[in-house]
């Protein structure tokens, strides 16, 4: 039985060529599983109790896992160089590495990576050929597959990624072209990015272009940021300038891959296009001969992709490929906030942490073999972020790969922490991943994270972390990579199981007190009032806050001794108690209310208010709505909270207060102004936010009919916008805030602002992939509705928790809340309302395969659109229909309607409907024979999608018209399609790109 193999990638067990030997049972397989994933390691009983049942073992588990090994010894039992071995601290299983299939795949992968691009492919696909299904596939529980399940399948996809990111690397410029085009386009300020897209486009031949690409991004950094591009893209824009130009018979075929961001796929679009549908806006893209567009931040974002109603099952073999970017070309985060200028002392931690650098033996140089963790502990106050960051630019020349930063906002007054989730989609957006390729799952995203960090080094510095539970998902699950932690709790759990190192942070000691002042006020006016000094030194306690704030407050007025400061600070004391550091000279609140008591009436009020503001950044158009001034007056009063080191400009425009900051000025608020002006100011900023939200929403999703809402409070400042790329650019800024503003509101009794909030976010969170806020915000608002007895409201959420849980394909719960929000909106007498549920409906059929379901809700949808006479939502819905038509294979009704649709959709100039509509036509002309005429209502939708730069649907439409070239003899014709599809598929990470590569193997 020297064949063995034991195999994890797919179903889980023990196999003799392709004949099973067990195990048969599914817990055996997971304590199996367990084992296999560290062959020759002992693993626990507690680490088995929790692969088969998860954290809610029944009290017998100890002991029926007992019974699954000794099952399992009577299978190993026959294998040769094979032992399941007891010991006190658990089981192992002593197996060559070689026979498990996970560890032969990353052998295999790694071996490529040290070899030139010919044979790391075929290694690569050797590698993928070892996968015969989801890894873990048939374990008992969802604990395996769910933790360690869902890592292994992203790291599959990196490897297809990488696969098909070779023949790029042997370049093939014009692929790189259509590559780095939406990262541009999503990104237009990062320099990597728009320099590897101008070295591209000229390589290509198209030296213009790659100019254009350059004044339009100059243009931009001197507009949005006030500076000019860096030296890196000066040198290339002085290299294309050198370079002669190239012909241009290339140009006009790479141009079209240089369209704006990626639309919905075809699917999405027949159910979610009219305009009442929620539909995208349309973005006009940049002709094919011309450059790359220069203000790519008002391309429309893509929304959901939904699987063709063809597809085929996914490709985990692809030959080795040519058309991904190499896995060394994703974006280079670089997010460390700026270090500090007079940072002081702490020498005993920077070297402990210099230390964390220090190769293992035999591990060569860099971090050790495994993700380094670092846990910088202490209260509140004692520059744990500042000592974070200082080292964190000391070192970050060891992490070529990047930086991430992230405030978690574990502690602070409104409890707000952020999530796991969020904290990774905000790494995900710094990485520049499309949000077409972010899966809807969290456990999905957080794969896909640790995919990208691995084999990369990038240093993470994960701030004000409350718990190990908040941090452990964004650990790096692979070597090379550093984590540094601030906290004020100390985070046993991951010293204990992650190994992490910690740090604890003390006060400073009075010399490095000493020090700190005389930086900071230079040496001669501390050593003129060495008394005054040392009395500060006391008084503050060695705390690093309130140290820097008195010598701020020093030195902003020269002319005040530093006696007068210290007898200020002992008249002023006072307790912070909810962030005390442990002693009672440790208090900051004697600090905080002197620097408070030097601003003016108004600044004053201002900082007090804040506090009143959900968090977790403002804008200084909210900062006028809470003050109920205009917005000049209040960027006045913002820039003095910011002089006096009371509020921090984060990005230009938006601030934030520091934890203890917000504590400080909510209890001020509470003090001195009255529950009656608190709860007028959180109006206005709710009414600022919804207000807002709406105008933007106008823009982002001009068909999507907006709400009717009462006039603002007076002295309410709400923003306009041009055009969709300004929406789009606030509802990402101010996501997070809108999420907090919408929950402070329903816990604040403003249920009318919850869930309209809710509505006006829905967009925006859908289209971008958010799917879980989605849900989240809308289950407020679904409360809020309740108990404002609004049916209405009530209706609009049920239709967002619907969508949001049909994105994540939980097709009952989804089918359960649409038809509520479908019998709301009759009750309310809403028919435009329920024509939308039955788009939703429509679409969730068409998910499941229940084919004639979709056609009844698609008919339902054109019913109620004629009857409210909404000629626009008319011919969406028959193109609808139509499509639902085809996939009951009744051709000729596909003919009919699509064909009206198509005539009304031409006659409104909306080329989006009229896309869809064409490519309808040419799948119900493909089905009926009539293949020349599918190839000329292919070709017609390609045209216009091409133009729209809706490069998803483009590329899906381009792949049936391949098919029916083939089906018309059109061999060559078929092949170069396909090919062009293919590249366009591997550019987006479609799925549909194994089918497509298989379909061009067989062509030969």
């Amino acid at each position: 039985m020297h064949g063995t193999e034991f195999r994890l990638l797919g179903p889980v067990g023990i196999w003799l060529g392709e004949q099973g030997l067990g195990p048969t049972a599914a817990q055996q397989r997971s304590v199996l599983a367990m084992l296999l994933l560290e062959p020759g390691r002992v693993v626990s009983v507690d680490r088995l109790v929790m692969a088969v049942w998860g954290e809610d073992p029944p009290g017998s588990a100890r002991n029926a896992v007992q019974v699954q090994i000794s099952k399992l010894r009577r299978i190993l039992a026959a294998l040769p160089d094979t032992e399941l071995s007891t010991s006190a601290q658990g089981y192992c299983l002593t197996v060559d590495q070689e026979r498990v299939d996970l560890h032969r795949f990353r052998e295999l992968v790694r071996e490529a990576r040290t070899v030139g691009d010919g044979p790391a492919g075929d290694l690569l696909h050797a590698a993928l050929q070892l996968w015969r299904g989801p890894a873990l596939a048939d374990v008992a529980g969802g604990w395996l597959p769910e933790t360690v399940g869902t890592g292994l399948e992203e790291e599959r996809r990196a490897v297809v990624e990488e696969c098909a990111a070779i023949d790029l690397r042997s370049g093939r410029h014009q692929e790189a072209a259509a590559v780095l085009s939406p990262l541009v386009a999503e990104h237009p300020l990062r320099e990597r990015s728009v320099g590897l897209l101008m070295e591209a486009l000229s390589r290509s031949g198209r030296r213009a272009d790659a100019l254009a690409l350059f004044r339009g991004t100059r243009q931009r950094y001197v507009d949005e940021l006030g500076i000019e591009p860096g030296d890196e893209l000066q040198r290339l824009h002085r290299k294309v300038l050198d370079a002669q130009p190239a012909g241009a018979a290339g140009a006009d075929r790479a141009g079209v891959a240089l369209a704006g961001a990626d639309a919905t796929p075809t699917a999405a679009d027949r159910t979610h296009a009219a305009p009442a549908t929620h539909a995208a806006p349309a973005t006009t893209a940049a002709p094919a001969t011309t450059a790359a567009p220069a203000a790519p931040a008002t391309t429309a974002a893509p929304a959901t992709p939904a699987a063709p109603p063809s597809a085929a099952p996914r490709d985990t073999s692809p030959e080795p490929p040519s058309h991904s970017p190499p896995a060394a070309e994703v974006a280079v985060p670089q997010q460390l906030p700026a270090d500090v200028v007079h940072f002081t002392g702490r020498d005993r931690e920077l070297a402990g942490l210099d230390a964390l650098l220090r190769p293992a033996p035999g591990a060569g140089t860099g971090p050790g073999t495994a993700a380094v963790i670092s846990v910088i502990a202490g209260s509140g106050g004692l520059g744990k972020t500042t000592l974070a960051v200082h080292w964190a630019h000391r070192v970050r020349d060891r992490f070529p790969d990047g930086q991430l930063y992230v405030n978690l906002r574990g502690f602070g007054p409104t409890g707000s922490a952020m999530t796991p989730s969020e904290a990774v989609r905000g790494f995900l957006d710094a990485f520049q991943v499309p949000a077409h390729r972010i899966p809807a799952t969290v456990e999905a995203q957080t794969a896909l994270y640790r995919s990208l960090l691995a084999g990369r080094r990038v240093l993470i510095l994960l701030d004000n972390a409350r718990d190990a539970e908040q941090v452990r998902p964004l650990l790096p699950g692979a070597p090379g990579c550093l984590v540094l932690l601030t906290s004020r709790n100390e985070l046993t759990g991951l010293v204990v199981a992650e190994q992490a190192q910690p740090l604890p942070l003390d006060l400073l000691d009075r010399a490095e007190a000493r020090e700190l002042l005389a930086r900071r006020l230079g040496s001669e006016r501390v050593a003129a009032e060495p008394e005054a000094v040392e009395d500060v030194i006391t008084v503050c306690a060695g705390l690093p806050l309130a140290l820097a704030i008195v010598a701020a407050r020093a030195a902003t007025h020269p002319g005040f001794s530093l006696e007068a400061l210290a007898r200020e600070l002992h008249d002023a004391r006072g307790s912070l108690d909810a962030f005390d550091g442990g002693d009672a000279t440790t208090d900051v609140r004697a600090v905080f209310s002197w620097s408070y008591h030097t601003l003016g009436t108004d600044a004053a009020r201002l900082f007090r208010l804040l506090g009143v503001h959900p968090g977790p950044d403002i804008s200084a158009a909210a900062v006028a709505s809470l003050m109920g001034l205009p917005v000049p007056q209040a960027r006045r009063l913002l820039l003095k909270l910011t002089r006096a080191h009371l509020l921090t400009e984060r990005s230009p425009g938006q601030y934030a207060l520091h934890d203890l900051l917000r504590a400080y000025a909510t209890e001020l608020a509470e003090a001195y102004d009255s529950e009656d002006d608190r709860r007028a100011a959180l109006h206005r900023t709710l009414d600022h936010y919804l207000h807002t939200a709406v105008a933007a929403g106008r823009v982002f999703t001009p068909q999507r009919t907006p709400l009717t809402l009462p006039a603002a409070q007076p002295g309410v400042c709400t923003e306009s916008f041009a055009d969709y790329g300004e929406a789009l650019t606030w509802f990402t800024a101010e996501h997070h805030v809108l999420v907090a503003a919408q929950q402070q509101a329903a816990e604040s009794g403003f249920e009318p602002h919850a869930w309209q909030l809710a509505w006006s976010l829905a967009e925006f969170l859908d289209q971008r992939g958010h799917w879980h806020d989605q849900g989240a915000v809308h289950a407020v608002a679904l409360d809020a509705a309740r108990r404002a007895d609004n049916l209405a409201g009530q209706a609009h959420a049920h239709h967002g928790l619907g969508l949001a849980d049909l994105r994540m394909a939980r097709y009952d719960r989804a089918r359960d809340h649409l038809m509520c929000a479908l019998d709301l909106h009759g009750k309310t007498g809403n028919p435009a309302g329920q024509a939308l549920i039955h788009v939703a409906l429509n679409l969730a059929g068409e998910r499941q395969g229940r084919h004639e379901e979709g056609l009844y809700h698609a008919q339902r949808t054109l019913e109620l659109y004629r009857e409210v006479g909404q000629r626009s939502g008319e011919a969406y819905a028959l193109n609808n229909v139509g499509w639902a038509y085809a996939m009951v294979g009744q051709y000729q009704q596909t003919l009919v309607h699509c064909e009206k649709a198509l005539r009304m959709l031409q006659q409104a100039h909306d080329g989006r409907g009229a896309s869809a509509a064409w490519d309808s036509l040419g799948y119900a002309h493909h089905r009926l024979g009539d293949h020349e005429q599918a190839i000329v209502c292919y070709r017609n939708a390609v045209e216009l999608r091409r133009e729209r730069g809706e490069r998803v649907r483009a590329a899906e439409t381009m792949y049936r018209l391949g098919s029916a070239q083939l089906a018309a003899d059109d061999v060559p014709g078929a092949r170069e399609t396909w090919r062009q599809a293919l590249t366009m598929f591997d550019a987006l990470g479609h799925p549909d790109a194994g089918r497509v590569r298989e379909e061009l193997g067989r062509l030969g």
